[in-house]
């Protein structure tokens, strides 16, 4: 239960769960103002390379909550959330969310990379290397694949996750140089790798 209280905190950032255990007399409150970002940022158990990103956007009455950072490992760790579910077998909205971190990255790297590693092909996986994310979408009606709903199955999130993923750090890498440049060298080496 402790857990689940403290990522429905961290979803929400707007509300206090309290929790009581009478057996032991323990008490624990759970409230992150900080919402997804302080999620990703509590999350990382390595050494940070990046700030913390986190947008937030509406398409299609379908809203995303992005949090993203990078550290210094070559694992990286998504987890997402629908409507507030834990979805640990991803689904169409982490989909969606990889393409367009993906696709950003290949943009800036096309647009500011020196001649000669505008020319290494980033795959998705080399993008991913070291990256920490939360994503949550809210979805009216969700179809979730099999009875654990731990799996989004509705194809049209896909395509606003991704627009709207590619929108948002396409924004911030043009605001924030040198967090994107950090994490554009993050994807070179693992793609050289």
């Amino acid at each position: 239960l402790s857990k689940r209280f403290k990522e429905v905190a961290y979803l929400n950032p707007f509300i206090t769960i309290n929790l009581k255990d009478e057996r032991v007399n323990r008490k624990e409150t759970y409230h992150f103002e900080g919402g997804l970002k302080q999620f990703v940022e509590d999350s990382n158990k390595a050494k940070p390379i990046t700030d913390a990103i986190s947008f937030s956007a509406k398409d299609d009455g379908v809203e995303v909550d992005i949090a993203l950072m990078y550290n210094d490992t070559y694992v990286g760790n998504v987890k997402s959330f629908v409507n507030n579910i834990n979805t640990a077998d991803g689904g169409t909205h982490e989909a969606g969310f990889k393409d367009g971190l993906t696709r950003s990255i290949r943009k800036y790297l096309k647009e500011n990379a020196n001649a000669k590693d505008k020319d290494t092909k980033i795959e998705g996986n080399d993008v991913r290397e070291g990256l920490v994310a939360v994503v949550s979408v809210r979805v009216p009606e969700p179809q979730f694949e099999g009875q654990t709903k731990a799996k989004l199955g509705s194809s049209y999130v896909k395509p606003i996750c991704q627009k709207l993923t590619y929108e948002m750090l396409n924004k911030y890498f043009e605001e924030n140089p040198t967090q994107a440049k950090l994490v554009m060298q993050k994807a070179l080496m693992a793609a050289r790798g």
